[in-house]
């Protein structure tokens, strides 16, 4: 159990440094077209970029500056940051002393739910209005496969802490 919780906890901050950054991503390319900074650039043919802050170096390219354009990239990487975000909290689970605990089995469930529930309706959605030729279908197919092997395990998780209660008790 000891090698389940090292890597756990290098995960863990590799996870949370992923979503940290996808969010940032978020949250600079929004302020940057709203308030049209100088980290924004429209590019010829209806193109965008969003710079590096305090750079002329290109850190995003958009296709088209369209709403539904930036709308799409927005909600893309803004999703990879809450999925990231959640990966975190599932691996914060498995580095606990006590494995089998309330807010373990709350984790699996809504990383679970965030991958059988909300990737496919994001998908879905953004496979009808984009410009983009994303693989939809293989990123629905790919979170549903996460999304169920973690309700597995979340499953799993909610007997051990059942029958660990039951333990307590007995104790």
């Amino acid at each position: 159990m000891k090698t389940t919780r090292i890597i756990s906890q290098i995960l863990f901050y590799i996870t949370r440094v992923l979503s940290i950054g996808y969010l940032l991503t978020v949250f600079h390319m929004i302020v940057s077209i709203l308030f049209k900074l100088p980290t924004f650039k429209l590019l010829p043919e209806n193109r965008f970029a969003i710079l590096y802050p305090f750079t002329e170096k290109n850190f995003l390219l958009g296709s088209a500056f369209t709403e539904a354009y930036v709308l799409e990239m927005i909600l893309g990487i803004a999703y990879y940051g809450i999925f990231f975000l959640f990966l975190s909290n599932v691996f914060k689970t498995f580095r606990q002393n006590k494995l089998f605990t309330l807010q373990g089995t709350k984790n699996l469930k809504s990383f679970y739910i965030l991958n059988l529930l909300i990737a496919p309706i994001l998908f879905g959605i953004l496979a009808t209005f984009s410009i983009e030729d994303l693989p939809f279908i293989g990123m629905i197919m790919a979170h549903f496969i996460i999304g169920i092997f973690t309700f597995f395990i979340a499953a799993i998780f909610q007997q051990g802490l059942h029958l660990q209660n039951e333990q307590e008790l007995y104790i």
